[in-house]
């Protein structure tokens, strides 16, 4: 892949633009950082990814718990072969198999300590309206495992965060009734939590956070293995990622103090050594 044809990843609009918020595209754009593969953004609203897919011939990944299709983004289109790959963990498996001596190493190195993989979220048996993907028979099963994990722990923590996604202003009431419509909710009002009931989800995602936060101490971070990132930290930091973005900035700075700042280092990290947005 060259810089004249470069790979295009489909990512989610906002008025944060270029900024990349949502946790599944930054996971996508943070594995095409790292392997220093040329791409470019096409940036779609919330109420388009569904035709966007559609035009690509990219069948949804999800289900809605109604059983209806949740189309989602990242999408990565090959611009040389025309293939389109619909999930984050699938574009990152395509990475590692088209280039797998670029960048910053191997997105699942073999001879990895394999710290954290068997991490088991609190959250594990958590319902949500929109099932989390399990990549079932994926390559790298054991990173898919880590990645179902780590998405049940802070989809949990969205009921706190979710009033703060930055939609963009001319669609924003359209993008509203169809989340309460996939969250059963009345109205977007029950998205708005305040007081000591914010105080306690807060206090309660402190500690569900705190088993995650352990494994990046084992080899005293800012990584899962130390001084190497690999896909494991990735996912995780594309949760950062969004965390940064639309936590109002108090709470932010306080989770960046939380478990000896171990989220913050890795964050800190992974922006400032594989976060590319344009």
């Amino acid at each position: 892949m060259s810089s004249s044809n470069p790979l295009v990843l489909y990512d989610i609009s906002s008025p944060k633009q270029p900024r990349s918020f949502a946790p599944n595209p930054s996971k996508a754009r943070l594995a095409l950082s790292f392997k220093c593969v040329p791409f470019t953004t096409e940036w779609v609203d919330i109420l388009d990814i569904g035709s966007t897919r559609k035009g690509l011939n990219c069948p949804v990944t999800r289900k809605l718990d109604d059983g209806s299709d949740f189309p989602t983004l990242p999408m990565l289109r090959d611009t040389v072969s025309g293939r389109v790959i619909g999930d984050s963990f699938d574009i990152a498996n395509y990475l590692e198999e088209k280039f797998p001596d670029s960048g910053a190493g191997s997105l699942f190195p073999a001879n990895s300590t394999r710290t954290g993989l068997d991490y088991e979220s609190p959250h594990k048996d958590t319902p949500f309206f929109a099932p989390i993907t399990t990549n079932a028979g994926s390559k790298n099963a054991d990173y898919a495992r880590f990645n179902l994990h780590i998405d049940a722990t802070f989809s949990a923590q969205m009921i706190i965060y979710g009033e703060f996604l930055p939609f963009n202003p001319a669609t924003a009431e359209g993008v509203k009734a169809l989340f309460c419509k996939r969250a059963h909710l009345s109205s977007w009002d029950g998205c708005s939590i305040r007081g000591e009931a914010r105080q306690q989800l807060r206090a309660a995602f402190k500690v569900a956070s705190a088993s995650l936060a352990e494994l990046f101490m084992v080899h005293e971070g800012p990584y899962l293995e130390g001084k190497q990132a690999n896909y494991a930290d990735l996912i995780v930091g594309g949760w950062l990622n969004q965390f940064s973005i639309i936590m109002p900035k108090e709470e932010w700075e306080d989770f960046r103090t939380w478990h000896g700042g171990v989220f913050a280092r890795l964050h800190d990290a992974l922006q400032e050594n594989y976060f590319v947005c344009k």
